[in-house]
């Protein structure tokens, strides 16, 4: 009898030790779908397209830029042509994600490359983003950005440019 008992308390406590690895699962350097809203921002700010920015985000969204506080509405004007059309190209690499149920962050590299009248610009950042699920969907809730130095990244990325699908 007792050994029925240890048995199922041994079954038991694998099936639960499973179940919480699955739930904290993390992926390393793979495209977790909760980078998806990420990729979705860029590429409307590419458009410049406030409305498609915001639909990235939760209602709280908050942005840590470059040692400054943003919301949304600050991103939407900063991404404004201001009467200088550009073209804004974007590329990512996924360094790590994490999902717990309802929550997951994701740290990866991002580059701009920026075309104006005045030529080719290339911005670098480092970032990192925690993206809840409102709905079945996931959206931004905080956007961490570090900018770099020109040419102060690792040389190893593997730079993916994203297309987002028409």
């Amino acid at each position: 009898m007792r050994t029925a008992r240890a048995y199922r308390v041994i079954v038991s406590f694998r099936f639960w030790l499973c179940w919480l690895i699955l739930c904290m699962a993390t992926a390393d350097a793979a495209d977790h779908p909760a980078f998806q809203p990420v990729k979705e921002l860029f590429a409307a700010m590419s458009k410049q397209d406030g409305k498609a920015m915001q639909e990235t985000a939760t209602e709280d969204f908050q942005l840590l830029e470059h040692g400054e506080d943003w919301t949304m509405q600050r991103l939407i004007e900063a991404v404004q042509p201001k009467g200088k059309p550009y073209e804004r190209k974007n590329f990512f690499s996924q360094i790590r994600a994490q999902q717990t149920g309802d929550v997951a962050w994701v740290s990866y590299w991002n580059k701009a490359e920026i075309r104006s009248e005045s030529g080719l610009r290339t911005i670098v950042w480092l970032e990192s983003a925690i993206m809840v699920k409102e709905v079945d969907r996931w959206k931004i809730q905080l956007l961490h950005s570090t900018r770099l130095a020109p040419d102060h990244h690792p040389k190893s990325i593997d730079w993916v440019l994203f297309e987002p699908t028409p």
